[in-house]
């Protein structure tokens, strides 16, 4: 591939009219990055250091569901930064709708820590716990759905790369669509039975710790960004 070829492929700042001006994904996925970030880091702060030396181990062991609060926080940050890591290398270029839709999607994962702290420093209440139980799916389930959201609105603006094969985007179409009705039916599921409910939304999203299918062209796939 020549020089003159690489540069005639590049996006053009008038692609997608009426959607603003198009850029690349950059510098999107710098500030997507920095969110991640400070979310991923932002649960560690709220567990508290226990206050003199008098049973130390005892106040630390007490801590425990604090623990599993910023275990929880982190594993559900991180299966989220990978997709999106990964579904980076898809977006090609990013309009307006577009970045709202991403906007959208980075206040779900900057807000999903307190609804992980509410279930976990809960957990030992058997009133709380089903009402920490409850937030914490709903959360999880709006979290899947902005992210479905942002795909979609990458595919219906064009912002997705047009290299990418037809069939192979139609795959990640109904693998994003199964993931959001099995968690949007755990968030109502567990208004009836939160344990149940809670389990089924756990599970969806540790699923997502498979890794996805590699990306496939129509004709020659990109030269990884890193190696120009």
């Amino acid at each position: 591939m020549t020089s003159k070829t690489k540069l005639d492929d590049r996006p053009r700042l008038n692609d997608h009219p009426g959607d603003g001006v198009t850029r690349g994904s950059t510098r999107m996925e710098i500030f997507a990055d920095a969110v991640f970030a400070i979310a991923f880091t932002l649960p560690m702060v709220e567990i508290t250091l226990p206050e003199g030396a008098s049973d130390l181990e005892g106040q630390l062991l007490a801590l425990w569901p604090s623990y599993l609060g910023f275990g929880l926080s982190t594993l559900v940050i991180e299966i989220y930064w990978i997709r999106h890591h990964f579904a980076g290398a898809l977006f090609r270029t990013t309009g307006h709708r577009f970045l709202l839709a991403t906007l959208l999607f980075l206040a779900a994962i900057a807000f999903i820590s307190f609804p992980t702290r509410a279930f976990a420093e809960h957990i030992q209440d058997p009133i709380g716990r089903a009402a920490g139980a409850q937030f914490y799916t709903v959360a999880l389930a709006a979290t899947s759905v902005t992210w479905w959201l942002t795909w979609r609105t990458a595919r219906a603006t064009g912002d997705l790369d047009e290299r990418l094969e037809a069939a192979y985007v139609k795959r990640l179409d109904q693998y994003y669509l199964r993931l959001d009705a099995a968690i949007v039916v755990a968030a109502i599921l567990v208004f009836f039975s939160w344990e149940l409910g809670l389990a089924l939304a756990s599970a969806t999203t540790l699923y997502q710790l498979r890794p996805p299918e590699t990306p496939i062209y129509a004709n020659q796939a990109p030269v990884i960004d890193e190696e120009l």
